[in-house]
């Protein structure tokens, strides 16, 4: 695609993968940009803190929430789609929960049909998304965090897809080495970063080992059936991947008596999810994080066309939630026995 196409080009154009969105209009299909010094524009921000301040910020992306037939980009006043993001919190960033202050804007994201094509095809749809995720940002350094406290960025799929493109053109912290200081990590979990990545951007780096820091932590989890890293949406060819089992980027198996427990959670009591310690082995194998001695395997559905059966890209961090957990507080406490 020419990187001078823009949303009047797109005019018309009906787009999609596998099936098509009604043609796109750039009047109807875009709507109003989040202000971000409106509280209703941030998904958790908080209100004020208290003796429970934690030492350390988290800025999340939530992954994809917007799958229907019609969409092209979130609409934040969907009461829907802000409860399906606020579910994110539950699943997903509540690795954070009493170990950070956790910082979340919500944006225009795309429908998970123009996911294949927001890179390409559909990039200036996309780039609205980035327009809001760089106003949420700059809007939380200057008020939120004013430079007190170290940073963690953290995501999964769409929003590691922004979260990696922007530290690629020198967003977030990745714009020189006196921001970058102040990370104490990037989970952008669900999505490939590769050497010519970090030629793109030389001040992007994969992690190393449990309690690095300034650094990237990435995978994408799929069964050990063949063929299946073919399968996964987000694997691309040359990818590094960290095994959160031993933290480790080789080839290396990590047996599944270090995994601390994985988490499932249910709509109807979010408070108890259902945990399973030791739940799966993982290694690494070609561009994927492939699982095996699976305890529970009826935990694993295929619920999506978009990630058949044996792709568990919806539960990257479910599968291992207390190694994240616990990865978390290791690299924070590592981060503040530096400064």
């Amino acid at each position: 695609m020419n990187n001078d196409t823009s949303l009047e080009d797109l005019r018309g154009k009906e787009l999609g993968i596998p099936q098509k969105l009604p043609p796109f209009d750039p009047e109807k299909d875009i709507p109003p940009a989040p202000d971000f010094s409106n509280p209703d524009c941030w998904l958790t921000l908080p209100e004020h803190f208290s003796k429970e301040k934690q030492p350390v910020d988290v800025f999340w992306v939530y992954p994809t929430i917007l799958s229907d037939d019609s969409t092209y980009l979130m609409d934040i006043s969907d009461p829907w789609l802000r409860e399906k993001a606020e579910w994110t919190l539950v699943e997903q960033a509540s690795i954070f929960d009493g170990q950070a202050n956790i910082y979340a804007p919500f944006y225009r994201q795309n429908n998970v049909k123009i996911n294949p094509l927001m890179l390409t095809d559909a990039n200036p749809i996309f780039r609205l998304g980035q327009q809001d995720l760089i106003a949420a940002f700059d809007y939380f350094l200057q008020n939120f965090n004013k430079g007190e406290r170290p940073i963690i960025l953290a995501s999964h799929s769409q929003g590691s897809v922004r979260m990696v493109e922007l530290a690629k053109e020198g967003g977030l912290l990745f714009g020189d080495e006196g921001s970058l200081k102040k990370l104490v990590a990037a989970y952008t979990i669900g999505y490939s970063i590769t050497k010519d990545d970090l030629e793109t951007n030389p001040l992007i780096r994969i992690s190393e080992d449990a309690e690095d820091t300034g650094c990237f932590i990435l995978y994408n989890t799929i069964s050990d059936e063949e063929g299946k890293e073919k399968e996964g949406p987000t694997i691309i060819p040359g990818t590094f991947v960290v095994n959160p089992l031993n933290w480790r980027t080789d080839h290396e198996p990590a047996p599944a008596d270090l995994n601390l427990g994985a988490a499932f959670f249910r709509h109807e009591d979010p408070a108890n999810p259902e945990r399973y310690n030791n739940f799966a082995a993982a290694q690494k194998v070609g561009n994927a994080l492939v699982i095996t001695d699976i305890s529970n395997p009826e935990e694993l559905p295929a619920t999506s066309v978009t990630f058949p059966k044996g792709i568990y890209h919806m539960y990257d961090y479910a599968i291992f939630y207390e190694n994240l957990r616990k990865n978390v507080a290791d690299r924070i406490r590592a981060y503040l026995g530096q400064v």
